[in-house]
């Protein structure tokens, strides 16, 4: 009991005294701190997941992804409409290539989402078909 005491009491002593020097730091060496953080984190740099995702013929519902993924890490690939997942795919390795065919899709939103680790890339893909209808009347 007088173990538990006593460390109460350190422990209480040790956050009160933290907490009167975290109020006495001088508010611009607290600004210029968090600046030099700042400009030290921005300045390494690390690579990021990037995706890529192109129709190459604007005449068919073909889409080109390109994954690139500089640490090689497992990543997943995800297409899914609302809460339907229509694919998805484990890859790993710094590059990933594929051809993606949309013509069977039904009507509607879709995601396709890359993720890699804590980076998740979503590209959002809305299909619509439009129907035009040509009457013509000849006169004979």
């Amino acid at each position: 009991m007088k173990t538990h005491t006593l460390i109460t009491t350190i422990i209480l002593i040790v956050a009160f005294s933290a907490q009167s020097f975290a109020q006495s730091f001088h508010p611009t060496i607290r600004l210029q701190f968090a600046q030099r953080l700042n400009a030290l984190l921005d300045s390494i740099e690390t690579p990021h997941l990037r995706v890529n995702i192109q129709q190459p013929d604007k005449n068919n519902m073909k889409f080109r992804i390109d994954v690139s993924n500089p640490n090689g890490r497992h990543a997943v690939i995800t297409i899914r409409k609302k809460e339907d997942i229509y694919m998805s795919e484990s890859v790993s390795g710094p590059v990933y290539a594929s051809l993606l065919d949309f013509s069977q899709m039904e009507d509607g939103d879709y995601q396709i989402i890359v993720a890699g680790g804590k980076e998740r890339v979503c590209t959002n893909l809305s299909i619509h078909t439009e129907t035009q209808v040509n009457r013509q009347v000849v006169l004979h």
